[in-house]
């Protein structure tokens, strides 16, 4: 029996070119990508679904990336979160101390980057599957 499960993942953006880059990212992985471009829209299918993986960008209300996580990570507090915003890692780690953010992505999306996220969120939910 294979260990192999599907990553179910919330995509919150709007950017065509930012979400572009982030699926090309997704390519050979077993990831399940939902999309969403309003907040509203997005944690109506939070509070029915259970989500591994979050990326928070900005949706077409253009709020503040902070208070939107904070309103995702309470309405689904068992997902890793990805941020995708021009906010330097330290104002991330002080503005979004406490929310369990796995980490953050520049909305130019470097690819390094993003693959050592989602190469880290495998690993921890590996090691938790095997547990």
């Amino acid at each position: 029996m294979s260990q192999e499960t599907e990553t179910k993942v919330l995509l919150f953006e709007n950017d065509p070119t930012v979400i572009y880059k982030i699926e090309q990212a997704f390519l050979n992985r077993n990831l399940k990508v939902i999309r969403f471009s309003t907040r509203d829209e997005a944690l109506e299918a939070l509070n029915g679904t259970s989500f591994d993986l979050l990326f928070v960008g900005l949706g077409v209300e253009k709020l503040d990336p902070i208070k939107v996580v904070r309103t995702f990570v309470m309405a689904s507090p068992m997902s890793s979160v990805i941020t995708i915003t021009d906010l330097s890692d330290a104002e991330i780690h002080e503005k979004a101390e406490g929310y369990g953010i796995l980490g953050n992505i520049t909305r130019d999306i470097p690819n390094e980057q993003l693959f050592s996220l989602l190469d880290n969120h495998t690993k921890i939910h590996q090691s938790l599957r095997q547990s």
